[in-house]
């Protein structure tokens, strides 16, 4: 994120959805209760913040490829160095660690709903941890994050296309269909696939649904070239309500929940 390289490509598309009808839910519109980042002045606060957040990016990659320099700083942060941990995600966990445990390059800390302060849609970022340490998804490998509310109620912050499953269905550019947490719906990964329950992410969507609150929608996508040791990259599409949900048979017919998210205007 040096320059914070800009616009993320239109998905596939398709010309006609339709869901099924039975167990299908709707909410109602949405519109203009969150104000787009074209129409908001940025602020002061908001461009120091966009400084630091490119501060605390440049800190993560220099631990990331400087092992000793991570090793010496898990420990002043008590965090046990040895060589099975220098491998994978466990360095990119331990270099997330380091860099929120750094006061003067911690930024945007604890979970949130709506934008982001100084992160604009398009911005691109190398690593789940630097989506972490930015504010923009803070779980490393679900694919929904979400919070709770004092009232006990959970509602998601934030969903990620890992293109990983095949859980997301591009409708158009700017809707699409995201598949639930759970059993991987695709995969039977040696084991007896189970059906997905209406709990835990799945439940956090479904509330921000009932309660009409934006989630942010984070997608991989190839990078050209490798930079940073990356050959992918994750790319900030923006706010997105979720409009409809419902549940249907997988391919391995366990019960699978998907639900259909429209980008705020």
């Amino acid at each position: 994120m040096e320059a914070l390289p800009q616009k993320l490509e239109n998905g596939g598309s398709s010309s006609k959805f339709n869901p099924p009808k039975e167990a299908n839910k709707r909410a109602t519109s949405h519109r203009n209760l969150f104000i787009d980042d074209k129409d908001r002045p940025f602020t002061a606060e908001w461009q120091e913040t966009r400084q630091n957040i490119m501060k605390s990016l440049r800190f993560y990659r220099e631990l990331i490829v400087n092992r000793k320099l991570l090793d010496k700083l898990s420990q002043e942060h008590g965090n046990i160095s040895d060589s099975k941990r220098n491998w994978g995600l466990k360095v990119h966990m331990r270099a997330a660690k380091v860099v929120e445990n750094s006061e003067k390059y911690w930024v945007n800390t604890g979970k949130q709903i709506g934008p982001i302060s100084g992160i604009n849609v398009g911005d691109e970022f190398y690593w789940r941890g630097e989506l972490i340490i930015v504010g923009l998804h803070r779980d490393f490998q679900r694919g929904i994050d979400y919070m709770k509310l004092v009232n006990g109620k959970t509602l998601a912050t934030s969903i990620v296309d890992s293109g990983r499953y095949e859980n997301v269905e591009r409708v158009s550019s700017d809707t699409m269909v995201y598949c639930g947490e759970g059993e991987n719906p695709n995969l039977s990964c040696g084991r007896k696939p189970k059906d997905q329950k209406l709990a835990r992410g799945n439940l956090a969507l479904k509330n921000s649904m009932d309660e009409k609150m934006p989630v942010r929608v984070i997608r991989r996508a190839f990078n050209d070239g490798v930079e940073y040791g990356c050959d992918y990259k994750f790319v900030y599409g923006g706010l997105y309500i979720v409009t409809e949900y419902w549940k249907e048979k997988g391919k391995f017919g366990t019960d699978v929940y998907k639900f259909l998210l429209r980008k705020c205007e």
